[in-house]
């Protein structure tokens, strides 16, 4: 060989050399990880497609991420699923993962629920998202009951090379409640390499709500994040600061989730004409569907003349109603409404006498949108999120007693959730007439004590009448259905009490000794757990004066 051939050669075994270097250092470094689950995962309950939603436990520069991935297969013993994004501040990072291990709600080791020895493998053939037949809805995983969901979007599940991680139970189905610890080994597939990731600083504003649960970020959602109680990792919305002014009602008189809608059935509170409807599914939302429009009838129930109407919806499409009185008149019509950008939302509302008002919002119309609807003393209000579009005064009306909606049409929409209430009473004035106040405006994401924003209206109220009167005390009950394990709903309803308390030491500044908390998950309750609207009941808040 001569001078320049070795030279030429040397060059090429220095070049692979170098790329040999690079590829080793773009590698990305498994590291272990724990995760507690949001939601129960069941061979009897879970579906393929369903979304899973985690929080990070370690390592620390983790601590309090939210982990995503998506159910792919299920069986009689047990089920396959997939983790593939972590969302570490601002920043989805793509990951694969494999399991190493699983503790039970209950802190047992390799075993589920129910007491069930688990096996647990990796590299299932089903990669993750499942195939491309389901549909994906409000940000969310999305489709008809037993449909799997197409990767992508903002779920997560968009690794097509991720292998299933699979956990079966010995001799039964699977059961993990809420709580459960999984060990996995995890690596970036894009983004930051995990191994050398950092701990996000405390955040100045606040973008969105935790993906876990079905509530959406408000524009009035604003900075400064509170530790919430009960060392969950979650944080709390800056509430005082909020503009929402709305109260949701007290005495719920209708009450809709689609919890009692079973799949390829009608929904059975509603008459249902030209059109079809069917049911979506996703962890723990159930949408009510229409791809080409429907027209729904609920039943016979008073509608008392000041009332609230709450409505959480997704879609391009337009949704009517009309609230009814028993002469077949409509006083109070409204039109809800996506645009075709999907980033634009709209209303308008109608009394007796015509036009009440109308405005719209900048919004992603895939995720779910508040809409509420307070009639107060002849006052009539309207608001998208929050944000206070229509004020009306003097109209006059009587007591209604059935909806009629109209649902898509021209383009889709879903519905998550429909509830009427009578208006709430103030709060000062029944707190001192009766020492007690049962309220529902006080909300929190699903199987989480982190408050929604729109909780900030009913805290003010709390607050003002612990200024106006200093020797005032109260002590803070929280409650929830009968949902889920007994000793899981008592540990949430006691976190939940424990960050109003939190909340209004620390950002509306009450003296702590001035309140006390305590939680008794579904005891006492003040409707069916049998029900939706029973249910929806018994998940409040109790002030008590001391």
């Amino acid at each position: 060989m001569d001078g320049s051939a070795f030279a030429r050669g040397t060059g090429r075994v220095v070049a692979v050399a170098l790329l040999a270097g690079v590829a080793t250092a773009a590698v990305a470094q498994e590291i272990p990880v724990t995760v507690r689950l949001n939601f129960p995962l069941s061979a009897a309950s879970s579906h393929k497609g369903d979304l899973i939603n985690a929080e990070i436990q370690s390592p620390d520069a983790l601590k309090g991420d939210a982990i995503q991935g998506s159910v792919t297969n299920v069986n009689k013993s047990g089920l396959e699923f997939t983790f593939t994004t972590i969302r570490h501040g601002g920043t989805s990072v793509a990951i694969s993962a494999t399991i190493q291990g699983v503790t039970n709600s209950k802190g047992q080791p390799d075993m589920d629920d129910q007491a069930h020895a688990l096996k647990t493998s990796n590299g299932g053939a089903q990669a993750a998202g499942g195939s491309k037949g389901g549909s994906r809805i409000g940000g969310l995983i999305g489709a008809r009951i037993g449909v799997p969901v197409p990767s992508g979007g903002d779920s997560g599940n968009s690794s097509p090379s991720a292998s299933a991680m699979q956990i079966s139970a010995q001799g039964s189905g699977l059961e993990l409640g809420s709580g459960s610890v999984l060990t996995i080994s995890a690596k970036s597939t894009s983004g930051p390499d995990l191994a050398g990731i950092t701990p996000v600083a405390p955040a100045s504003t606040v973008a969105s709500a935790p993906a876990a649960g079905p509530a959406t970020a408000t524009p009035q959602q604003t900075a400064g994040m509170q530790p919430a109680a009960g060392g969950s990792g979650s944080a709390q919305p800056e509430l005082k600061a909020t503009k929402i002014e709305f109260v949701p009602g007290e005495r719920t008189v209708f009450f809709e989730d689609f919890s009692d809608m079973a799949e390829d059935e009608p929904p059975p509170h509603w008459k249902v004409r030209n059109g079809t409807v069917e049911l979506r599914t996703g962890g723990n939302i159930r949408e009510l569907y229409s791809e080409k429009g429907v027209d729904l009838t609920s039943g016979s129930f008073e509608i008392p003349v000041n009332f609230t109407f709450e409505l959480d919806w997704t879609g391009e499409g337009q949704t009517s109603w009309k609230l009814v009185d028993k002469s077949g008149a409509s006083p109070i019509t409204f039109v809800v409404r996506g645009e075709p950008s999907g980033q634009d939302a709209n209303i308008q509302v109608d009394g007796p006498e015509g036009g009440l008002g109308s405005g719209g919002i900048k919004v992603d119309t895939s995720k779910p949108v508040h809409f509420a609807l307070w009639a107060q003393q002849g006052r009539v209000r309207a608001y998208l999120n929050g944000e206070r579009l229509v004020d009306a005064n003097q109209v006059k009306f009587g007591p209604m007693d059935h909806i009629i909606a109209s649902i898509g049409g021209y383009r889709p929409n879903g519905l998550r959730q429909i509830r009427i209430a009578e208006s709430a009473p103030d709060f000062s004035t029944v707190i001192n007439a009766s020492g007690k106040y049962i309220s529902h405006g006080i909300n929190f994401d699903t199987d989480s004590d982190r408050l929604k924003p729109e909780s900030a209206a009913m805290l003010k109220q709390v607050a003002a009448a612990l200024t106006k009167n200093p020797n005032l005390k109260l002590e803070i009950d929280g409650y929830t259905d009968s949902v889920g394990k007994a000793d899981h709903n008592l540990d949430l309803s006691k976190r939940r009490a424990q960050a109003v308390k939190t909340v209004l030491v620390a950002q509306f500044g009450v003296d702590a000794d001035r309140l006390t908390s305590n939680g008794f998950g579904a005891d006492n309750p003040i409707g069916s757990n049998d029900t939706p609207d029973g249910r929806a009941g018994n998940r409040r808040v109790e002030f008590l004066k001391k």
